[in-house]
């Protein structure tokens, strides 16, 4: 079954935040990189099992690791799956998940 995939709020700013800190040295790439997570992204749709559950951190929660840069964090829903935040290399997304 093919989901639809939703971009939450806060994965939009994170992907946002990647294409601009990309674009001061290289707007091009930014644009690609930023295009090359969405795609990667897009496999959700039809393997939405492929990233590790986190429970641990979030009810629900799922991680997809793209290139050891960029962890996707994502949930399962009944018809969709819902994209909450895309984390950068260097950030803690496990405390920030959990709120700690």
């Amino acid at each position: 079954m093919t989901r639809e995939l939703v971009f939450a709020p806060a994965a939009l700013a994170d992907l946002e935040d990647i294409f601009w800190y990309i674009a001061a040295d290289n707007p091009r790439r930014a644009r690609s990189y930023v295009a090359e997570i969405e795609e990667a992204c897009g496999q959700l749709r039809d393997l939405p099992e492929i990233g590790v559950a986190r429970p641990d951190l979030l009810a629900g929660l799922r991680v997809l690791l793209l290139w050891r840069r960029i962890v996707v964090a994502y949930r399962l829903l009944p018809n969709h799956v819902d994209v909450l935040r895309v984390f950068s290399a260097g950030q803690d997304y496990e405390a920030i998940l959990s709120g700690t």
